[in-house]
């Protein structure tokens, strides 16, 4: 809630108000005698008016604090009860401590915020944009990130086991141990140089039908 142009007006009109007849009634207390009853009175109600106000700035401020917690509080409340969102963006509100896995956030705009250790385990993120992000130890694992931009993003130690990035934009992303295994899905046009940059960590081994074998660091889309 904002204030509205004429409760603006009004509440300097009463400041100006206030001070005028403060002023008045202070001259009148330095002259003669007789102006002490007048000067008692202006006193008073400039006095009044400065109070008037300081309380109904105060009980403003206090209503606007109060109505943005609850606006604050709704949001993260419809952002963990919903499991699709579109065109999500979270920029003007707070996500610690929220979880985005398993959520399906088409179009998604997480473009220059700090992610480090979130989780967007098995999240469908297809087009969500993370340009200049920080996901250093973000949890990736089975996430859909297809024709998602991750340009210049921090990528160490995050996990993309089993994650799918076709047509994925990953010029300019950082690795440094970040996991990966061979159902990591690499976008093409990227793959030989994702590769060749190090800094990808697969994991050790992995099982499939209770024969255990080496992995890899991924496949094409």
């Amino acid at each position: 809630m904002t204030a509205s142009p004429w409760q603006w007006a009004l509440v300097i009109v009463l400041i100006v108000a206030g001070l005028l007849l403060a002023g008045i009634a202070w001259k009148m207390a330095i002259g003669t005698h007789q102006a002490a009853t007048e000067s008692s009175v202006l006193a008073g109600i400039g006095g009044g008016l400065i109070t008037g106000f300081a309380v109904s700035l105060s009980v403003f401020f206090l209503q606007h604090s109060f109505e943005k917690t609850q606006e604050e509080a709704t949001w993260r409340a419809n952002v963990q009860l919903s499991s699709r969102i579109s065109g999500f963006d979270p920029h003007r509100h707070s996500i610690k401590d929220l979880s985005f896995a398993g959520k399906e956030l088409l179009d998604a705009d997480f473009s220059g915020m700090d992610l480090e250790g979130y989780s967007f385990r098995d999240a469908k993120l297809h087009g969500a944009v993370f340009d200049d992000a920080n996901l250093r130890g973000a949890n990736f694992i089975g996430a859909d990130l297809s024709e998602a931009s991750l340009r210049r993003v921090n990528l160490e130690r995050a996990l993309l086991l089993s994650t799918r990035m076709h047509l994925t934009d990953l010029r300019g992303a950082r690795y440094k141990k970040t996991e990966v295994n061979y159902l990591t899905c690499w976008p093409r046009q990227f793959f030989s140089t994702v590769i060749r940059s190090g800094g990808l960590r697969p994991m050790p081994k992995w099982e499939l039908g209770g024969v255990t074998h080496q992995a890899a660091t991924g496949v094409l889309c």
